[in-house]
């Protein structure tokens, strides 16, 4: 049986800046435990002037939601421990309503949650799309933008290469393990959590790069995390 304490690493808390109060989390849920179903994973942000450093990509299977509750329950609870609150809370609901509305009860009081269904339709640019496609458009444009620092992990870097670009949306090849783009789509999650504006999301609000764009010269990744180089083909990273 899985456990919290399996999956979140020692000292986590540390890796967090006590003077940054940014802070939004995205998950993407599953309920299913086989060698090739996708896993859940949740991504911690937290800006920093203009950057976004994911502090944590988590990735497991469970098929307990309670796992996935107390897992982010000690998240938020460690954060406010240290002086720091979340903004927000995204989760992706589209394959797991029920679940995610299960886990935005549990989290009243705690963290303001969005559930976001990726297959409803938003405004980004003044253009119609798709929510999955204005996320995934937020996550590259921001590491096109030099402006997100990404942990230095193995997984991390095979899970984003598994995406690709397709007919103005993303997609994900599955990987040995059954990943499927996972951390790439809380990592959008997280990052419309700190900047999305309050109630409705209109994506047309949020401060957004240019899909393609060089990185800027001179600015400085986090010294743990993975430079994926310029996008070839159709691969995001």
């Amino acid at each position: 049986m899985i456990r919290v304490a399996d999956i979140l690493p020692k000292n986590w808390l540390d890796v967090f800046s006590p003077h940054h109060g940014q802070i939004g989390i995205g998950l993407d849920p599953a309920t299913t435990t086989k060698a090739t179903s996708n896993p859940s994973a949740i991504v911690v942000d937290q800006r920093v002037n203009l950057t976004h450093f994911f502090r944590l990509a988590l990735r497991f299977k469970t098929a307990d939601p309670d796992v996935t509750f107390y897992l982010l329950n000690t998240i938020v609870t460690g954060l406010r421990g240290r002086g720091l609150s979340v903004r927000r809370l995204c989760i992706l609901a589209t394959n797991e309503r029920f679940f995610a509305v299960s886990v935005r009860k549990k989290m009243t009081g705690k963290v303001p949650v969005e559930l976001v269904i990726e297959s409803e339709k938003t405004t980004y640019l003044g253009e119609g799309m798709l929510m999955k496609a204005y996320l995934g458009a937020l996550l590259v444009n921001t590491i096109d933008d030099g402006y997100l620092a990404l942990p230095g992990a193995e997984f991390v870097k095979t899970d984003l290469r598994l995406v690709v670009r397709d007919r103005g949306t993303f997609d994900s090849e599955i990987g040995e393990d059954g990943g499927h783009g996972d951390i790439f789509a809380a990592g959008g999650a997280a990052i419309h959590a700190i900047t999305a504006k309050g109630g409705v999301p209109e994506a047309h609000a949020v401060q957004v790069g240019t899909f393609g764009a060089r990185p800027a010269v001179g600015r400085k990744l986090h010294p743990e995390s993975q430079p994926y180089g310029r996008p070839q083909a159709r691969r995001i990273c």
